[in-house]
């Protein structure tokens, strides 16, 4: 793969506790230079994101009730209303996992629903809504469940994990590839810290992965010192 191929699959994340408007602003140049995917950021941060990368190719996201995704769905939509508004085109939005590991996975769906419908309300530009499933949580049934759950809800991608309750794995990556329609991307996330991790998802299915490390995996593509 070359370096421009894998940068363009980068989601390049600064999720962190303690990001500085300086680190922002270290983030932002270090995705445009790489011309990444996505720099996704804190949800207060979109606003300056999105105006340090207008005009160019790198999309600013953000995240959702992130860890853990149990804050109320009307909370969840204003997160992500709000976001849009200050220039976010993709939004991950952490699955109510609890609710479909209690056996409530209309709960789920119509948690995630919500949120796309705001997403598409929003703008007439089209912000992608990201699904983060928590797949280490989860065993094969239950990870095609909330394929399932993803695909009626009408998101664009299904995210593997946050990264607290495990790890990107390639065959989570598979299962989910296999029960996704189509037209509804994989996205690995999740100690995604090497090229060899990053084309090991890649080839199990996933269109992008999410990464803090895609400067490093990058460079190393274009023979640049990291």
């Amino acid at each position: 793969m070359r370096a421009r191929e894998l940068a363009k699959s980068c989601d390049f994340t600064l999720i962190r506790p303690g990001v500085t408007a300086d680190d922002l602003s270290v983030h932002c140049a270090t995705g445009a230079r790489l011309h990444v995917a996505s720099v996704v950021v804190p949800p207060s941060m979109v606003r300056a994101a999105a105006n340090t990368l207008r005009g160019g190719d790198v999309k600013v996201g953000t995240v959702v009730a992130y860890p853990f995704g149990t804050d109320e769905s009307s909370s969840k939509v204003a997160v992500a209303r709000a976001a849009i508004a200050a220039g976010a085109r993709e939004i991950d939005v952490v699955m109510n996992v609890s609710a479909l590991l209690s056996g409530r996975p209309g709960i789920a769906r119509a948690d995630l629903g919500a949120v796309v419908d705001a997403a598409r309300e929003a703008t007439s530009a089209h912000v992608m809504v990201r699904a983060v499933v928590e797949a280490p949580l989860l065993g094969e049934l239950l990870l095609r469940r909330a394929c399932q759950v993803v695909s009626l809800s009408g998101a664009d991608f299904a995210v593997t994990a946050t990264g607290l309750a495990g790890m990107a794995r390639p065959q989570d990556v598979e299962v989910m590839r296999e029960s996704l329609p189509a037209e509804v991307g994989v996205i690995a996330a999740g100690g995604v810290d090497d090229i060899g991790t990053a084309m090991m998802m890649l080839d199990a299915g996933a269109q992008r992965v999410a990464t803090n490390a895609a400067p490093v995996m990058v460079d190393t593509l274009m023979g640049v010192a990291a």
